[in-house]
């Protein structure tokens, strides 16, 4: 079992914490009204969105990448077998 795919997906996680984390507290330090900052947060928040579902768009396809590869392979050990 590869655990660097797992590691990776605890990374992403924890990146994409981080990012949402200090992109809230430098919103809400800034020097805005409460307008402006509730129409940064949205912005950010989308970006954010958007940015997770690129990337768990690439895991799914990584994954599907890995399982046809994997499939393959025990095809062919099979058939060695015989």
């Amino acid at each position: 079992m590869n655990h660097d795919a797992n590691h990776g997906g605890g990374v992403f996680i924890a990146l994409m914490a981080g990012l949402a984390i200090g992109a809230v507290l430098g919103i809400l330090f800034a020097p805005k009204s409460g307008k402006d900052t509730r129409e940064d947060l949205v912005e950010k928040s989308e970006r954010l969105m958007e940015m997770g579902k690129e990337s768990v768009s690439d895991v799914v396809g990584k994954t599907r990448d890995l399982a046809e590869s994997g499939k393959k392979k025990f095809e062919e050990l099979k058939d060695a077998v015989k």
